[in-house]
C-alpha cells in the first residue's frame, strides 16, 4: 500500500500526479490512501484527489475552506495548536498505526519554511518512528530523500532523478556502496559527512548501500 501524506510546502501538482502513477506501476499496488496534513488538505482539495484522513490544526487555511475540507474528509484529527508535536509527526505517527505496512511518501515537506524542512528530516532521530522509517521518503520533484538505519539497503534508480547523495547524520562505522560511480568498501567516517553527486552506473537501476553503525540521509535529486 502506498499512503500519500500532503503538507503546507510547495510541490508541483503535475509532477504528483505522475509520481503517484508511477508508484502503482512500480510496486505492482493500486491500493493508496491520501492524508492532507494542515494546508495539505487544501492542496488535495485543488488537485481533485480524495482525502482519506485530514490532520492538523488548520491555523494556516481559511474557516470555509476547512469546511470544504471536512464535507470530502473521510475522517479527521483536529489538533490543538498548542502541542508538543508538529501536525506532520502527528500525521505520520496515525497513519503508522493506521496503515503499518505502507509505504508512506511525504509531499509538501521539502520546500518553504526551513524550520519545517529540518523538523522533517530530524525524523529519522524519533525512535518511535524507527520501525517504519526506511519506508518514509520525503519527495518532490527535484528532489527524493529516503531514510537508512544501520543494515543492508537496496535503493533503486527515480529515472526522473541524476544525482544520488547519502549524507551522514551521525557517525557512520563500515560503508558500503556498490553499483554506483564513486564506490566504497568499509569506509569509516568518524565525523558525519555530506558525499554528494554521486551517480547510478550506467544501465543499473539499483545500487547497494550497507553500513554497520549510524543513521544515513539517502537523497536522489536533479539540476
Amino acid at each position: 500500500m502506498q499512503v500519500y501524506l500532503i503538507g503546507s510546502g510547495p510541490f508541483d501538482p503535475d509532477f504528483f500526479k505522475g509520481y503517484v502513477e508511477r508508484q502503482k506501476v512500480a510496486h505492482n499496488d493500486s491500493e493508496t490512501a491520501f492524508v492532507g496534513v494542515d494546508l495539505g488538505a487544501k492542496q488535495l482539495l485543488d488537485m481533485d484527489f480524495p482525502i482519506d484522513l485530514a490532520v492538523g490544526d488548520f491555523d494556516s487555511i481559511e474557516d470555509k475552506v476547512y469546511q470544504q475540507v471536512a464535507k470530502k474528509a473521510a475522517s479527521i484529527e483536529k489538533l490543538e495548536p498548542m502541542k508538543d508535536e508538529t501536525d506532520t509527526e502527528h500525521a505520520l505517527g496515525s497513519v503508522a498505526d493506521l496503515y503499518p505496512n505502507a509505504r508512506y511518501h511525504l509531499f509538501g515537506m521539502l520546500g518553504g519554511r526551513v524550520d519545517h524542512l529540518l523538523s522533517n528530516l530530524w525524523l529519522i532521530y524519533q525512535e518511535r518512528f524507527a520501525p517504519i522509517i526506511d519506508r518514509v521518503h520525503l519527495v518532490e520533484e527535484n528532489n527524493a530523500v529516503s531514510f537508512l538505519r544501520p543494515g543492508q539497503h537496496q535503493v533503486d534508480r527515480l529515472k526522473e532523478m541524476k544525482y544520488l547523495s547519502f549524507v551522514a547524520m551521525t557517525p557512520i562505522t563500515g560503508l558500503t556502496l556498490k553499483n554506483v560511480v564513486y564506490p566504497l568498501d568499509n569506509y569509516q567516517m568518524p565525523t558525519p559527512l555530506a558525499l554528494i553527486s554521486n551517480e547510478f552506473l550506467p544501465g543499473q537501476n539499483t545500487m547497494k548501500i550497507a553500513f554497520s553503525n549510524g543513521l544515513i540521509l539517502a537523497i536522489q535529486a536533479r539540476d
